[in-house]
């Protein structure tokens, strides 16, 4: 039998297949490849005692040194993870393995002058390292022992019930989903998981409200049944990993997420724990890559 001519769907599917091929492609390039995620992995997470945050308003101020009287100078980081990524894609730089974690010898006054702008506009970001693809904070919630401004915008969002903390907080997120590479690439977004009884929490009102993206809103399809402890409560990694189990994360059989990009959305990053066992469940389900904010 002849072959049959392909119609002008089957060719935009296949663009379509080429058009994600590449993306992801792109996403390896610029240091962002899929991550699998595991419990064994989760546990190893929980007593890794390495640094996890990297913050150039706090705890790396100093990561940025002039080399004297010379031209240029040299960046130190305890690793690569998140802001890696992000500086290849807007600065064309990468960063080179150390002893303890990464480094680059900056060569020229330009190049310094490069990545002292984009210290200076990411000063208050959290470069995170853990599980997920990529895992940020938009800021300390305190530096010392006062709150932060978003932290204080949580506060009166979350407590005190200000509309105006919360639509204010809602506008940053906005801008800085436009501004950090790869979160607005994402295919879905989704509040934190919730009991049934928390729907209205903050997170998935900022969520219903993060208009302009190209994104999907998924917090209704991913949700726990029966999350009745707190994991900050248990002993031990493994007893941690039990209670997030006992708490039913539920899926929605009716959501598509093979070879789909997740971005993941919560008011506040404590241990990270919660965060990575929901990200392994959407990969289980089919997600490639699982963002955090």
């Amino acid at each position: 039998m002849p072959e049959r001519v392909p119609k002008a769907y089957d060719l935009k599917i296949k663009q379509i297949d080429i058009d994600l091929m590449l993306f992801d492609l792109n996403l390896i390039l610029s240091g962002v490849p899929e991550k699998i995620i595991t419990h064994d992995k989760i546990i190893e997470f929980i007593e890794d005692n390495g640094t996890k945050r990297i913050n150039f308003a706090t705890s790396h101020s100093n990561a940025l040194k002039k080399n004297g009287d010379e031209t240029g100078g040299v960046i130190n980081l305890p690793f690569r993870e998140t802001i890696e990524p992000i500086t290849k894609n807007l600065l064309k730089i990468e960063l080179f393995p150390a002893k303890f974690g990464v480094w680059r010898r900056i060569k020229t006054d330009e190049e310094y002058a490069q990545f002292n702008e984009f210290i200076n506009e990411y000063r208050d970001i959290v470069f995170l390292r853990d599980l997920l693809d990529l895992s940020l904070a938009l800021s300390m919630n305190y530096e010392g022992e006062q709150r932060t401004f978003l932290g204080e915008l949580e506060f009166q969002a979350k407590f005190n019930n200000s509309q105006e903390a919360e639509k204010e907080l809602t506008e940053i997120c906005k801008d800085w989903i436009k501004e950090i590479p790869f979160l607005k690439g994402a295919n879905y977004i989704c509040a934190m998981p919730s009991s049934n009884a928390e729907e209205g929490s903050l997170p998935r009102r900022i969520v219903a409200n993060l208009k302009g993206f190209g994104f999907e809103d998924i917090s209704n399809d991913v949700y726990w049944t029966s999350k009745t402890k707190r994991i900050k409560n248990a002993e031990n990694p493994v007893q941690k990993l039990s209670i997030l189990e006992e708490s039913g994360l539920l899926i929605s059989n009716n959501l598509n997420l093979k070879g789909k990009k997740v971005l993941l959305f919560d008011d506040l990053y404590m241990s990270g724990v919660s965060m990575q066992y929901v990200a392994m469940k959407l990969k289980e389900a089919g997600a490639n890559r699982v963002y955090v904010l």
